[in-house]
């Protein structure tokens, strides 16, 4: 349609983010597939974790993520929160990343610059990443303990975990 032609007429529509048809894919961390490949390629753990933090604070915005592991979790953490502190940022999220028998793999913060709580789609994706980092840090782990090479079975669990027929305990 070109604006010159008679009887043309414009207008214009909204989508609401809200609408139920897109829920679904408002609900999923944008970078999961590519995360999913990094663990069963054997990426490096920094690497996952790394880029499990930077899609999530570029999915929700105006957050800074960092996932630490248990050697650094305490000594870490006091540093971490109170940098945080010096350049005005709050506590939006901390949690452990728990092991299914209760132990802890790491934990998982994250900061704002406003003091405020996740939203219901927030704390999804908090949960998400919160999964894909014990996944990640458990693979590792196994990794280790089968001399290095254990891309099979990573390969089975990030494929399991695409499928959804593994369930990951959920983060209180």
């Amino acid at each position: 349609m070109r604006e010159e032609e008679p009887g043309t007429k414009w207008f214009t529509t909204q989508l609401s983010l809200h609408d139920p048809r897109y829920r679904q894919k408002l609900t999923d961390l944008r970078e999961e597939n590519r995360i999913l490949d990094l663990i069963s390629a054997g990426a490096p753990l920094p690497v996952v974790l790394n880029s499990l933090c930077t899609a999530i604070d570029l999915q929700i915005g105006n957050v800074v993520s960092v996932i630490l592991l248990p050697d650094e979790a305490e000594r870490d953490s006091r540093a971490t929160a109170h940098g945080a502190r010096e350049f005005g940022l709050h506590v939006f999220w901390s949690a452990s990343i728990p092991l299914l028998d209760e132990n802890v793999l790491g934990s998982f913060e994250m900061y704002c610059c406003v003091p405020r709580m996740p939203s219901r789609f927030e704390s999804q994706l908090i949960q998400r990443v919160t999964e894909l980092a014990g996944l990640a840090i458990r693979n590792h782990h196994s990794a280790g303990e089968l001399g290095g090479d254990a891309s099979e079975c990573k390969r089975g669990a990030a494929e399991n975990i695409r499928s959804g027929t593994i369930e990951l305990k959920p983060v209180n």
